[in-house]
């Protein structure tokens, strides 16, 4: 999980939170009103979402292009729960929020990583949990 996740309110143009994932080489930012998650923007929103549909980046809200509501998982959920909740939503990445408050964001990129660098069993992996869990 990565501690440090990049947040910006929803308020911010697209075209602000696609320099900002630039800059950082991020592939997502958390969009939060009030201090509480309000939706996440990845870099598929963006393209999709705005540029494929014609929007100036610089005029529009991320609001406007969000995915909400934000799927969350707290601290206590086991990673392999995390891993089919992401498959089962397609999603690639997923905040860990505790009692409203970000926690940390984890990735498939991290689930991946764990498993081969722990050089786990096949039957123990994630992945051979999540197709398990998930016929495709």
């Amino acid at each position: 999980m990565t501690r440090k996740i990049i947040s910006k309110d929803l308020a911010v143009s697209v075209y602000d939170v696609a320099r900002l994932m630039e800059d950082k080489g991020i592939g997502s930012v958390l969009v939060t009103e009030k201090g509480k998650a309000a939706g996440i923007v990845t870099e598929r929103d963006i393209i999709i979402k705005c540029v494929a549909q014609g929007f100036d980046p610089k005029k529009t809200a991320i609001e406007k292009i969000m995915s909400t509501p934000v799927v969350s998982v707290d601290e206590e959920c086991l990673v392999t729960d995390a891993a089919r909740l992401m498959v089962s939503k397609m999603i690639r990445r997923l905040p860990i929020i505790d009692n409203g408050e970000l926690k940390g964001m984890v990735t498939a990129t991290d689930m991946i990583r764990d498993v081969v660098s722990k050089g786990k069993r096949k039957e123990d992996s994630l992945i051979y949990i999540v197709c398990d869990y998930e016929k495709f």
